[in-house]
């Protein structure tokens, strides 16, 4: 893992002593460095085309979308507390919203196959802006920071056979243990994405505020709707297909504030803001309404959303994405839709 130099950022509104640790010591060095773990992604990407057998270039991660729609819409609470305001979020806002939903490998596989979700959310504001907001379904990165995560990538994209041994090399035995077994909880089997919940996993700056991570957890009904078998390759799709075909799929969004370096760390990934410390507290809702997904134009749509890229730094600049993990994903992120775009 990388070594980090102390070289606190300017600091915002009245979050308590919070700060961003750039690596080598410097924004700009920061920058260079995550510019070569872009060129690593773009490999590990190109890898995974070959590997797939595919004759087009997909996203690094999340390269199978499962359900893409785009007339949600974002709803923030009447009684929205002062201190939770920022920007566009204010109290009664309806914002309509893009959703990507997602399996997380970078290669196509069937629905059936243990791996993370992801949910990415493209938010409409006044004016034509867009506000992205990118989660997946465990609360933490199996990474601490990114080039950390870039090296278990690069690892993981090769032979399976030497992956434990070159993640030891690198790692040592406890760090090794740690990943992996972050990994293992992380990656399972799902029976409905409407059921999931998403976690931001890093921080972002919420305005006045300070640093907030965030989190849509499921509304409504939590008995899985009629799909095919486990086995069938798109059967999350299916389900969640049946799912919106005679009821609207809502989610709440929470977001945590900032406590303490001690207890909600900005810079380590790998650390849970846990509940007791920092308690969740009701933003919005997210309502995704009644609509047919597997019709042509529920199919066209899909198609459509797929091409979008979703990047958290997408968003206005009091909302900005903060540690070091969401800093290189400025980066890395349009490295890689540059690769798949094309």
């Amino acid at each position: 893992m990388s070594d980090s130099h102390n070289s606190p950022s300017e600091t915002a509104g009245a979050a308590p002593n919070w700060r961003e640790i750039h690596h080598g010591g410097s924004p700009e060095a920061e920058e260079a460095h995550f510019r070569e773990l872009a060129d690593a992604i773009v490999g590990v990407q190109r890898t995974n085309k070959q590997k797939s057998g595919s004759q087009v270039s997909r996203r690094t991660f999340h390269a199978k979308i499962v359900v893409g729609v785009d007339n949600a819409e974002l709803a923030f609470r009447d009684d929205l507390p002062a201190d939770l305001r920022a920007g566009d979020f204010t109290a009664g806002a309806r914002l309509g919203t893009i959703v990507r939903l997602s399996n997380a490998g970078g290669i196509v596989r069937s629905d059936g196959s243990p791996d993370l979700r992801g949910a990415a959310l493209k938010i409409t504001l006044p004016g034509g802006r867009e506000h992205d907001l990118l989660m997946t379904s465990y609360p933490v990165s199996h990474a601490r920071d990114a080039a950390q995560f870039v090296e278990i990538a690069r690892i993981g994209s090769g032979r399976k056979a030497l992956v434990l041994p070159r993640m030891l090399a690198k790692f040592g035995p406890s760090e090794t243990a740690r990943v992996l077994g972050n990994l293992k909880k992380a990656n399972r089997a799902s029976v409905s994405l409407a059921q999931e919940s998403y976690w931001s996993r890093g921080a972002v700056l919420w305005g006045d505020t300070g640093p907030v991570r965030f989190r849509l957890s499921p509304l409504g009904p939590s008995t899985p709707a009629a799909a095919p078998p486990p086995g069938a390759a798109n059967r999350l799709q299916a389900e969640f297909a049946a799912r919106l075909s005679t009821s609207p799929v809502r989610f709440a969004l929470h977001v945590q504030k900032f406590v303490s370096e001690r207890l909600t760390p900005i810079e380590d990934g790998a650390v849970e803001w846990k509940e007791r410390d920092t308690p969740w507290l009701g933003v919005a809702t997210l309502t995704i309404p009644v609509q047919d997904l597997l019709d042509p134009q529920g199919q066209a749509i899909r198609d459509h959303v797929d091409k979008l890229a979703f990047n958290p730094w997408h968003a206005p600049a009091d909302f900005r994405p903060l540690g070091n993990l969401n800093r290189a994903r400025r980066v890395v992120y349009a490295a890689s839709a540059r690769e798949w775009q094309t």
